[in-house]
């Protein structure tokens, strides 16, 4: 290709659908740091001491059961990062409710509803709230990144030399100058970039590979009871905990949900210093009416596909150091580097809009069809997401015992 054919493809597949680039690079960096901002809004949301053993799930029991008797215990999951409060998911005769614990200790630190600002944030960068459409969207632009990236090493010739040569002006009607910062950002962002770009790439596939049914990831195991079993609520969360420790005494257990029917075995998963994995690459499968074990997972042992699937959401997130300031910095340091990937996007606006302006200075003219169509389904995005996204239609309890049904069992 010559380097008008090159410049050719990075101009498109930067502009074409930049107002949809833009909202998805914009609510990447917020959703990175989510968690954060939630923990600055609201004590709730802030451990009260970096735990330095396992989690406090019997004594989490113990203060749910004292105070939520009337619900069930849907789930709970605790953060890689210290500095953050765990969560656990109740059905309440009032409707769902997240309760926020302090993971070390157990103590309950207030409540919520499904609606929070992580959750908002999440849904709206993942798939703009419109399901498997959405995410079909949504992934389908780290194709537009690749070829842009790809693409920018062709039109930008030496560009090794660029590094440390900052431009030194941001002229508003200078496209000499955006073109400048443009380069220099990307320099420096290119590894964001690429990573945002082959793991977008990946979600796409693995969002291929679910809808045809190829499987990939090793599925749960079921299980079969008698009639008088069927009728038996779950264990409770202690003596369950207590069977996964005892089956996986490498795991810190970070995470569990409870099943909604007696034929599925209850996952507990946590980390056991595999490198750069996901809670759920360990698991422990019990039998939650017997607390037998039923099959345990090591993230060591997956398959090369698998193992992918594992590590493609610490890497997209920046969620994977586990101290408190070694995970903030992760955070930020994705964060800044995500501000230039988005400040890219706006220079390249900013510079098509520049040179289109000198032929034709109509507004539809600089956006065309698939610009114009990005900014419309982009606003749609954020009011749907606005309208929707507290909303939570599941009323089950699933097979969980009643809370309250506990209490004698933690005195």
């Amino acid at each position: 290709m010559t380097n008008r054919q090159w410049f050719a493809l990075h101009s498109w597949a930067g502009f074409a659908f930049a107002g949809l680039l833009l909202l998805i690079t914009a609510t990447g960096v917020l959703a990175t740091l989510s968690y954060e901002i939630q923990y600055v809004s609201d004590a709730k949301y802030r451990a009260l001491t970096e735990r330095e053993g396992a989690v406090a799930w019997a004594e989490l029991e113990s203060n749910l059961a004292g105070a939520y008797p009337d619900s069930h215990l849907l789930g709970a999951q605790v953060h890689q990062q210290g500095y953050l409060a765990g969560e656990a998911r109740l059905m309440t005769p009032q409707g769902f409710r997240f309760v926020f614990f302090d993971p070390a200790s157990g103590e309950l630190l207030g409540e919520g509803e499904w609606g929070q600002l992580s959750r908002y944030l999440r849904d709206i960068h993942m798939y703009l709230s419109m399901g498997t459409v959405g995410k079909y969207i949504v992934t389908s632009t780290s194709i537009l990144l690749l070829l842009s990236l790809i693409s920018s090493f062709y039109v930008y010739r030496k560009w090794w030399r660029g590094f440390l040569t900052a431009p030194k002006g941001l002229a508003w009607k200078k496209r000499t100058d955006w073109s400048g910062w443009h380069k220099w950002l990307g320099l420096w962002a290119w590894w964001l970039t690429a990573i945002m770009a082959v793991t977008g790439a990946w979600y796409l596939a693995e969002r291929i590979m679910y809808d045809v049914d190829i499987d990939h990831y090793p599925a749960a195991p079921t299980i079969t009871h008698d009639d008088a079993q069927i009728s038996q609520p779950a264990r409770s969360l202690t003596e369950l905990v207590s069977a996964a420790q005892q089956a996986r005494p490498d795991m810190d257990i970070t995470g569990f949900f409870y099943p909604h029917r007696h034929h599925q075995v209850m996952g507990l998963v946590g980390q056991n210093g595999a490198t750069l994995v996901r809670d759920r690459a360990n698991r422990v499968y019990l039998d939650p009416v017997t607390s037998e074990v039923v099959s345990t997972q090591y993230a060591s042992e997956l398959a090369i596909v698998a193992r992918i699937a594992d590590t493609a959401d610490p890497l997209h997130f920046g969620n994977f150091a586990t101290g408190s300031v070694s995970g903030w910095l992760v955070k930020v340091i994705y964060a800044v580097f995500g501000l230039m990937l988005t400040s890219l996007v706006i220079g390249g606006m900013r510079m098509h809009y520049l040179r289109t302006q000198r032929r034709d200075p109509h507004l539809a003219k600089w956006l065309g069809i698939t610009g114009s169509a990005s900014i419309a389904l982009s606003v749609a995005a954020l009011i749907y997401t606005s309208v929707v996204f507290s909303d939570y239609g599941n009323d089950s309890t699933s097979i969980s015992p009643r809370l309250g049904s506990l209490i004698s069992q933690h005195r």
